[in-house]
């Protein structure tokens, strides 16, 4: 019952117009990763399939040519039995290379036929194998994250991914336990104002996304929607109640040695690292929203008490530039 309830509260924070849309497109981004799946299973099996009846097709070609060689063998040897020893086995040696010369240039003959007819079909094998070589050394090379941070502000941090990245990097753990830690910086901005194509394609890859509750943690700034802030918990004060940059919005990165480690001089100071709420979603439950809350707020933690002692210890000044308020109705208009 309480999840239930939880779920009725999640698509209420949801646009119900675009609910039934945004729920069929990533049903559909389920069904092709399902449909990607079957496909290279298909490939696999058709492969195993191939090179089990190539290999029986060499054992029945091998046995066919001990048969006929120990049959000329013994041909030869009946007719060179008048003959001295010498003289046989010259004449037997000449014919097993006769013999051998003759079976490799039918081997020849037999493979230039196979190739000849089936040229269109194998084309396509090697195709089919290139591509499926090709997804697999993908998949299995791929740098995975061991975790992920959308950012939906729109301003210049855009440009310091990697360094965003970075930062996170320091507090989270080797999650997937292969050596090194990855964490991705999703870059999302979101401007609900905005009729751009671009923006409501935002809007609808980060609603598609939060059906989901893996990754918890958004970097947001004073111009995010309050549409979006909703979704995020807003009791992280209460956490943290003599920590000065935290407020109701999260962990603000209102410090200059923030700006140092991102390359961002003019970095605006309203930006804020916020966590969202633990609740039911389409796709998880409320102990699954639950359980990986704690997981991302305990790295959240650990970058609230770092950088805020980093900060206190050498008086940070904080930031100067103030952030560009948006013209909500110039952008609609647009």
């Amino acid at each position: 019952m309480d999840d239930k309830n939880e779920k009725n509260k999640q698509q209420a924070l949801l646009d119900s117009d675009d609910y039934e849309y945004e729920k069929q497109i990533y049903d559909k981004q389920k069904q092709q990763e399902q449909e990607l799946e079957a496909k290279r299973a298909a490939l696999r099996e058709e492969r195993k399939r191939r090179e089990k009846e190539e290999k029986r097709e060499h054992e029945r070609q091998l046995a066919k040519e001990r048969i006929e060689l120990m049959k000329h063998k013994g041909e030869a040897q009946t007719s060179d039995d008048s003959e001295d020893s010498t003289e046989s086995d010259e004449k037997a040696q000449e014919s097993d290379d006769k013999e051998s010369a003759g079976k490799k240039k039918s081997v020849i003959k037999k493979a230039d036929n196979f190739f000849y007819h089936n040229k269109w079909w194998l084309g396509m094998l090697a195709i089919v194998l290139c591509v499926a070589g090709f997804i697999l050394y993908n998949e299995l090379t791929r740098k995975r994250p061991d975790l992920v941070v959308y950012m939906i502000c729109d301003n210049d941090l855009q440009q310091r991914q990697k360094p965003l990245e970075e930062l996170f990097e320091q507090y989270v753990d080797d999650i997937d336990g292969n050596g090194y830690v990855h964490v991705e910086v999703q870059i999302i901005p979101l401007d609900r104002t905005s009729n751009d194509q671009t923006q409501l394609d935002n809007n609808t890859m980060f609603l598609t996304q939060i059906y989901s509750t893996k990754n918890m943690l958004v970097i947001t700034d004073s111009n995010t929607d309050d549409y979006y802030m909703e979704i995020m918990d807003s009791t992280l004060k209460s956490k943290f109640p003599d920590n000065k940059y935290v407020d109701e919005r999260g962990f603000s990165l209102n410090m200059k040695l923030v700006a140092d480690m991102l390359e961002y001089e003019n970095m605006p100071n309203d930006i804020h690292i916020s966590i969202r709420q633990p609740v039911a979603t389409v796709d998880d439950s409320l102990e699954t929203a639950q359980k990986n809350y704690n997981k991302n707020f305990k790295y959240l933690e650990k970058m609230i008490n770092d950088l805020t002692k980093k900060a206190n210890d050498t008086n940070d000044p904080g930031l100067t530039t103030e952030p560009k308020k948006k013209d909500s109705s110039s952008s609609a208009a647009e």
